[in-house]
C-alpha cells in the first residue's frame, strides 16, 4: 500500500526544536517539565497589550475546558496554568499525522507593582482566554538620551 506524505518545509526546523527541547528536558530544566516530571508540550500563543489604562492578556486555548484553567497572582506575578486533555485513546501506531499536542502548560507574567489582584478578571470565549488587569497598563515614560563623548586613544576624559 502506498503512503501519502505531505511535504512540510518546516519539518527540519521542527525536528531541531524537538531535539533541543528533548535535550533540555532530559537535563531537567524546569520550563520544559512540570513538578511531576511530565513534559510541558502545550504552549499557547499569548498577546499582551494596553486597552486604555488596563493591561490585557489574551491566550489561545482551543480545546481546553474553562474548568481546566487556573489563574493566580503571587508576588506581582500572574500565572496561567491549563491542561488540554485527550478525548479518546488512539494507539501511537494508528496515527498517520499527529500535530495536536496534549498536556499541561504554565505561563507567568510579571505585573506592574501595586496592581490589586482582587480587581483582575478573566473571560473565556471560543477558545480564547482574556485576562484584564485594571490600571496595569505600563506608563509611557519619557526617554532621556545620554550624550556619548568620544575621546582619542590614550586621552583621559576630563572629570567635572
Amino acid at each position: 500500500m502506498a503512503s501519502l506524505v505531505r511535504w512540510d518545509p518546516f519539518r527540519d526546523l521542527m525536528d531541531l526544536q524537538h531535539d533541543v527541547g528533548r535535550l533540555f528536558g532530559d537535563l531537567g530544566f524546569a520550563p520544559l517539565r512540570r513538578g511531576d516530571g511530565e513534559k510541558l508540550r502545550t504552549m499557547p500563543s499569548i498577546d499582551v497589550f494596553s486597552r486604555g489604562d488596563d493591561l490585557m492578556i489574551k491566550a489561545e486555548m482551543p480545546g481546553i475546558s474553562p474548568d481546566d484553567v487556573d489563574i493566580s497572582v503571587t508576588d506581582d506575578v500572574l500565572t496561567v496554568r491549563a491542561q488540554r486533555r485527550t478525548e479518546e485513546k488512539i494507539e501511537e501506531e494508528d496515527y498517520l499525522v499527529r500535530e495536536t499536542s496534549y498536556g499541561s502548560f504554565e505561563r507567568s507574567l510579571r505585573l506592574p507593582t501595586g496592581v490589586d489582584p482582587e480587581t483582575i478578571t478573566a473571560d473565556y470565549r471560543d477558545g480564547i482566554l482574556e485576562v484584564r488587569v485594571p490600571g496595569g497598563a505600563p506608563c509611557h515614560a519619557e526617554t532621556h538620551k545620554i550624550e556619548v563623548t568620544a575621546h582619542t586613544s590614550g586621552e583621559l576624559p576630563a572629570h567635572h
